[in-house]
């Protein structure tokens, strides 16, 4: 009796271990997988039970498409002279597709948020907040910039970007790999900016 209870148990650990080894893989084993009958089979089933289960609630929280990457802005916006003010600028934006975070400053004058590119144009941006009565006369980006190793490589970035006519103001710091730009938007746009640096032979990260 012993002898034929020892046989039966090999045999279902032999019948199941297919199955598991396909779990450990990755993949829902179907019940084809599983012995006909008895513990072993109840003990594959609910192996592939949990497995499948697992999967399906790996798939509801994680989208096949990553979420697009958000542009960050600042613009100087002149105009803005109470917290009204601010509550006007920053309902306007709250408003359109692929803006979130907005926020204005009255004391600052400057005006922050960031935006989806595939959904809303850097134009819309300025010209809904234009369209308040306020006005925006600069904007401030902060780009990673890839490569730069020492003094003399964010000096070279720093001249190139002071030569591009509506920069106002930068700043490039090769420790932490990144130009903070303040421009006129009427006169230079964000492309132009990144297409001077990539020009020095560095590399701005999108």
């Amino acid at each position: 009796m012993r002898t034929v209870l020892k046989n039966f148990v090999v045999i279902g650990l032999a019948s199941t271990l297919p199955a598991l080894a396909l779990l450990a893989d990755g993949a829902c084993a179907s019940t084809a997988t599983c012995p006909a009958a008895g513990a072993a089979k109840e003990a594959c089933c609910a192996a592939t039970e949990a497995c499948c289960a697992s999967k399906a609630a790996a798939a509801s929280t994680c989208p096949a498409d990553s979420q697009a990457k958000l542009v960050k802005i600042s613009y100087k916006v002149t105009g803005m002279t109470c917290a009204g003010c601010e509550t006007k600028v920053t309902g306007v934006l709250s408003k359109i597709e692929g803006v979130s975070e907005p926020a204005a400053c009255a004391e600052s004058k400057q005006v922050k948020l960031a935006y989806d590119p595939t959904k809303v144009k850097e134009d819309q941006l300025m010209a809904a907040i234009n369209k308040t009565g306020f006005k925006v006369e600069a904007e401030t980006i902060d780009l990673k910039v890839e490569g730069m190793k020492c003094g003399a490589c964010s000096d070279k970035v720093g001249k190139k970007l002071a030569g591009v006519k509506g920069v106002s103001e930068q700043k490039v710091c090769h420790e932490g790999q990144n130009a903070l730009v303040t421009f006129d938007p009427t006169k230079v746009s964000r492309k132009d900016i990144i297409a001077a640096i990539d020009s020095t032979g560095f590399k701005v990260a999108q």
